[in-house]
Parts: C-alpha cells; structure tokens; sequence
C-alpha cells in the first residue's frame, strides 16, 4: 500500500510546530526535499498500519507531485503534544527513472473524506522482469525483489524476523526486537557483548538482499558488531509461511561498495550459496 497525503495550499506553521517548520502545504517554488521534509509529518498514524509501507506519495489538488521511498524507522514520534502522540515519516524522496515514481507521479487521488491520509494500491509494473531493479520477489529469482502483496511481505518480514530472534536466544542471548524505532531488527546481548541483528526474508534464492540506506550508514559506522539472517526460498501456502521451505544462515553484514547497487541497495551476499 501507499500512503497518500493530501496537502493543503502553502501555510505559516506555528512558532511551537513539533518539526520546527515555518510553513507546511504545497509550494511550487520547493525543491523535491523541501517539499518532503514540510510535509511529512505531523498526522495521527497508527503504528502498525505504516510500519508494512513502503512509499508515500503527497498530492496537492488531487495529483500527486512528489513519491517518497520510507527508510528503517519508518515513523517518528513527535513528543510534547496533548492527546495522542503526531508522527513524522521518516524517508527519501525518488527521482524521475525509478519505478515507484514514475508509476505514481502526476496520477490523480481522490480522498474519499476530509482526512488528509489515506492508502493505495501499491504499483504494479506491467513486465518487473524487463529491469533488476523491479523484480517482484519470487521463486525462481536470483535476488530478493520488491513484495507487493503487502500481507505477504508482512508473513514474511515477520517470519525471517522471528527466525533469527530465536537463533540467537537458542545460544544464550538475550534478545530484543527493535524494528519499529531503529535502523537494525533486533539487538542480542550476552555478558558484555552487543550485537545488531538484520532480518530478511525472501521467496528467491537469496544471492542478494534489499538493503534500506540506514541500514547499510548503521553497519558501516558499527563495523563488527553486525548480523544479518537470511532466509531465502521462502514458502507462502494460502498466504501462511511453510517452516520447513527453503534455508536459512547468518553472516556478518559488511556490506562494501563494490556489493551494492542502489536502490535502496541490492546487497549481493559473499560466499557461494551451499
């Protein structure tokens, strides 16, 4: 799905505005950043709906002009409000010749009530496979590709994610899941050791992985301490995850230029597969 945000004509902020923003809406003289940055928060979202999504798309009278891919995390938390807490998207903005972008901007959006965010379909390419870049992830793929069926991509990220918890609490660590606030799945700890824990799930063989932009800034500002589980060959039977499908290792995540290919990154994994 998309989040789709409508804006509103350009406005002064606040002096209080949580973002710090002296004006919000649209303004035809922004650069694409600018644009982001104005307007990717302050909304009362719900934490689990936005935590699957992958792309927000802002409109202003009814077409969207700007499509923004969403990083790990994937929201923030707008603190010292009353009532309930605001949150800000956190992601980057795409340019002309990706995928996502092309296939949304200038399309019209019709909100079907007067709040300002609503979800679409996610966008489907007509033939993924002509380009790497857009390859659905599926069996048969070399590489992980992009999942549109976002329940699917939940049972999957969910299950790689738990999969790889376990492997660690089975060798004595104690292990916390912190997906939805940091640029890293889970953290394991035994004694005085700390590691970072990265999970991907993929229906592929799984000779390459997606990696976001933060994930691959926190690896390399955190060399060694650094893990990622893949699971690959991953099975869906009526949309539930077959546990005895496909196979399963970890290895230091390291990632070095020469390995990735952005996207956000294609992570092309060392070794052969066995």
């Amino acid at each position: 799905m998309v989040i789709h945000i409508r804006l509103s004509s350009l406005t002064a902020a606040e002096n209080d505005d949580p973002l710090g923003r002296a004006w919000y809406g649209y303004d035809p003289d922004a650069t694409p950043e600018e644009l982001w940055d104005h307007n990717r928060g302050d909304y009362r979202l719900d934490a689990d709906r936005i935590a699957s999504e992958r792309w927000a798309a802002l409109n202003y009278q009814g077409m969207v002009v700007l499509v923004a891919a969403l990083d790990d995390p994937k929201h923030k938390v707008l603190t010292g409000m009353p009532g309930r807490p605001k949150k800000a998207l956190l992601g980057h903005v795409l340019r002309a010749g990706d995928y996502v972008h092309d296939a949304l901007i200038g399309t019209r959006v019709t909100h079907d009530s007067r709040n300002s965010i609503q979800y679409g379909l996610d966008p489907v390419a007509e033939s993924p496979d002509e380009d790497p870049l857009v390859a659905w992830d599926r069996p048969g793929a070399s590489g992980q590709g992009l999942q549109m069926d976002a329940a699917a991509r939940r049972a999957i990220e969910n299950a790689a994610q738990d999969r790889l918890m376990r492997y660690y609490r089975e060798r004595g660590w104690t292990v916390t899941d912190t997906r939805l606030n940091r640029p890293y799945d889970a953290v394991a700890v035994r004694g005085t050791e700390v590691i970072y824990l990265e999970a991907k799930g993929t229906q592929s063989a799984g000779q390459s992985v997606i990696l976001t932009r933060n994930e691959v800034d926190h690896a390399r500002k955190h060399p060694g301490p650094c893990r990622i589980g893949v699971w690959s060959g991953m099975r869906l039977i009526d949309g539930v995850v077959d546990f005895e499908a496909g196979s399963f290792r970890v290895i230091d995540l390291a990632p070095e230029d020469r390995d990735l290919r952005p996207r956000d990154f294609d992570w092309t994994l060392p070794g052969r597969l066995s």
